[in-house]
């Protein structure tokens, strides 16, 4: 009797921290997951890479949102960097997709955090993009 009682006990409680593991990894665009200064050096990157092609606005309308919305974010880093510029896709520096990330996060309001949004796939895959609550 004593070692079902163990085994359940070591059930739960392996049920509770891959819970716990599952919730840390599930982070969210709202949550601050760049800085400030990181979407200021997104907007100059955006701005002399992508603006001679692109209009902020058209990473605040409802096809960005459709795109992305509920996916992570590793997969707007793997299609941005994939292929952008269309003159010489890949040819930002990792760091610098991940800074023009955090610039069109900050064009649709999502609050800024204490760290920098890094290139890894780790990271950005445990990030979902949201819709904007206008």
């Amino acid at each position: 009797m004593i070692r079902i009682g163990i085994i359940a006990c070591g059930v739960g409680l392996t049920v509770a921290t891959g819970a716990a593991a599952l919730s840390a990894q599930d982070k969210s665009v709202t949550a601050g997951v760049y800085t400030a200064a990181q979407a200021d050096r997104g907007e100059t990157a955006f701005r002399s890479t992508c603006a001679s092609c692109h209009a902020p606005n058209r990473f605040t309308d409802d096809l960005f949102y459709t795109s992305f919305a509920g996916k992570p974010l590793w997969e707007m880093f793997d299609v941005i960097s994939d292929t952008m510029p269309e003159d010489n896709p890949g040819s930002l520096k990792p760091q610098e997709y991940a800074d023009v990330i955090a610039y069109l996060l900050k064009l649709n309001n999502f609050p800024a955090g204490q760290d920098e949004l890094p290139p890894t796939k780790e990271t950005l895959s445990a990030i979902r993009m949201e819709k904007p609550q206008r």
